[in-house]
């Protein structure tokens, strides 16, 4: 059995969060460590609040969760710069596969994340999953529109030190919804047909999709196409 451990908020929802993580888990054949870092109330319209949880538990969580042998760890909401600091010291002697997806806010609009990532989260990272949005506001550039913006964004969020980027396309224009990944030595497009769908929580579903396969021993791109192909598929 594959296992990864995830680590975010709880959303009563059920839309995104932990909740949508074990979901896509559970497709991939693999089980989750739940290591929780925020407790959520939202709906589909509205995050109502939100109750951080302690950086010791959250370290303790992750140690706890380390004793059961995961092969790989998605890193959902954090909450706060301190939570994400309290898990990079948890991880800074594990050197498991670790995909971090930068929530910051809430497809409603409400905000999940108090503060930047520190740079021991970002060097620790093995790819990162901003959206559009979210990789402007790493680098503190303009919305990347073209596709040489997008790269130079990339190679911004590439310079705080994670392996690899993955810029999402899902919030862009066009009739072709394109991921980039990016690292140091190339870059690969993924092109899908942009759904007229719209689904809360595809951001954690792709980047646990991606941890899943990375667990079962994909390499970064074959994953990264894999869990594209098989989001497509939950929109259509």
């Amino acid at each position: 059995m594959i296992r990864i451990m995830v680590i975010g908020g709880t959303d009563c929802s059920g839309g995104a969060g932990l909740s949508r993580d074990a979901a896509i888990a559970t497709l991939n054949g693999a089980e989750i460590c739940p290591v929780v870092t925020a407790v959520t109330a939202q709906t589909n319209g509205a995050v109502l609040d939100m109750l951080p949880v302690s950086s010791n538990l959250i370290i303790q969580q992750i140690e706890a969760a380390l004793s059961t042998w995961p092969q790989a760890i998605k890193i959902g909401m954090l909450g706060s710069t301190a939570a994400a600091a309290a898990v990079a010291r948890a991880l800074a002697e594990h050197d498991l596969p670790l995909v971090l997806d930068p929530v910051m806010k809430a497809s409603s609009g409400g905000s999940l994340m108090a503060g930047g990532f520190p740079p021991d989260l970002l060097r620790r990272t093995s790819l990162i999953t901003p959206n559009l949005e979210e990789a402007a506001a790493l680098t503190g550039r303009a919305l990347p529109v073209s596709e040489q913006d997008i790269l130079a964004t990339g190679q911004g969020i590439l310079d705080q030190g994670p392996q690899a980027v993955l810029i999402k396309g899902g919030h862009g224009k066009g009739p072709l919804s394109t991921d980039h990944l990016i690292d140091r030595a190339a870059q690969t497009a993924f092109n899908a047909p942009r759904s007229q769908r719209d689904m809360r929580g595809t951001g954690c579903a792709l980047a646990t999709a991606i941890t899943c396969h990375l667990a079962a021993g994909s390499n970064l791109t074959k994953a990264c196409d894999q869990a594209k192909s098989q989001i497509l598929a939950m929109l259509q």
